[in-house]
């Protein structure tokens, strides 16, 4: 309770210096489904409101990354008649289930001529309805409690064959591909606080990460949630030696409990840390925002507290001038082609 009420007073703002803020673009949101898929109407409406009062101008919706054996799934069929209805608000990502689902139930080494058109087919069907990129996509998704106790661990190598092909897709289109990768630089045990649902050993997956980056360049690979990682490994060092390297990847921030590991980008509640501040400013063109943020159709259903869209708001607007609107708007327009 003394948190929420620390953060709250934090993010206390006066009507005219909101009215002065920089509105932004969450590049990454989900509606949320527990109150049943019947109610996304009612959440995209409260998406609407709650985008109004948070200073953000647009948002991509995109399914979860779900297996074929979620309960309740959805992809972007459901979302379309939304984003239709609120077309100055909403752009859509496809794939969460259609490919995702795919992809964690197709074993790399088994892959055939018939799997490949199959998955070609329906990644450029999800283009012809209207998506305006792939995702989101994971490579590695730890499990985490607070997710709810059916919350999976998914791992498949950044380099299965299906992957890599809807890369060239993608290149294709000139559309991006959203991942979720909780990244691992070599073999470790389990990070604490972490549940038992995720393995007790870790696998080294980033060189397969860099061989999806440098098949084909492209490709424009939005790597979700830096600075906010809950394996800890994702630092500004890390980060800056793969920016270097591979000019199509790019990188959305996403809002996280400030923390001493230098894998969290939080000072304090919406202000960055130096290095963080520093990797921003020494590749301006390559972070855009992703709040993650589940918008529920009632405040009752809510799964992922809104606060984090304040923090994000906030991290803007304490961004130097020269890179705010970089970081806000401009790079999320030219990645995903926004109107």
């Amino acid at each position: 309770m003394r948190l929420i009420t620390t953060m709250l007073a934090l993010l206390q703002v006066s009507s005219g210096a909101y009215a002065d803020a920089i509105k932004y673009i969450d590049t990454h949101v989900h509606l949320e489904s527990r109150g049943g898929l019947i109610k996304f109407p009612e959440a995209a409406r409260n998406a609407v409101e709650t985008m109004a009062q948070k200073g953000i101008s647009y948002s991509i919706l995109m399914p979860p990354p779900m297996l074929h054996s979620v309960r309740s799934p959805y992809d972007i069929d459901l979302l379309l008649p939304l984003v239709k209805e609120h077309s100055n608000r909403f752009g859509v990502m496809g794939g969460g289930l259609v490919l995702n689902g795919i992809l964690h139930s197709k074993p790399a080494e088994k892959i055939t001529a018939t799997d490949r058109a199959e998955f070609r087919a329906k990644a450029e069907q999800l283009l012809a309805k209207g998506a305006i990129g792939f995702g989101e996509i994971t490579i590695v998704h730890f499990s985490l409690s607070m997710m709810g106790g059916g919350h999976p661990y998914e791992e498949i190598p950044a380099d299965h064959p299906l992957l890599i092909l809807l890369a060239d897709i993608a290149a294709e289109n000139d559309v991006p591909i959203d991942v979720h990768l909780d990244v691992s630089p070599e073999d470790r045990p389990l990070p604490a606080g972490l549940p038992s649902t995720n393995p007790a050993l870790l696998k080294e997956n980033l060189a397969a990460f860099e061989r999806l980056l440098t098949h084909n360049t492209k490709a424009k690979i939005v790597w979700s949630h830096a600075g906010s990682d809950p394996g800890m490994m994702r630092t500004p060092a890390l980060m800056r030696r793969l920016l270097a390297k591979h000019p199509n990847l790019y990188m959305s921030l996403r809002a996280a409990r400030p923390d001493p590991n230098p894998a969290t980008a939080w000072r304090q509640l919406g202000v960055l840390k130096e290095g963080w501040l520093a990797l921003i400013r020494d590749f301006p063109d390559r972070f855009i925002l992703g709040s993650d943020q589940f918008h529920p159709a009632s405040e009752d259903d809510r799964r992922t507290p809104s606060l984090g869209l304040d923090f994000l708001q906030k991290m803007v607007n304490n961004l130097p001038p020269d890179l705010a609107p970089k970081v806000a708007y401009e790079n999320a327009k030219r990645i995903y082609k926004l109107p």
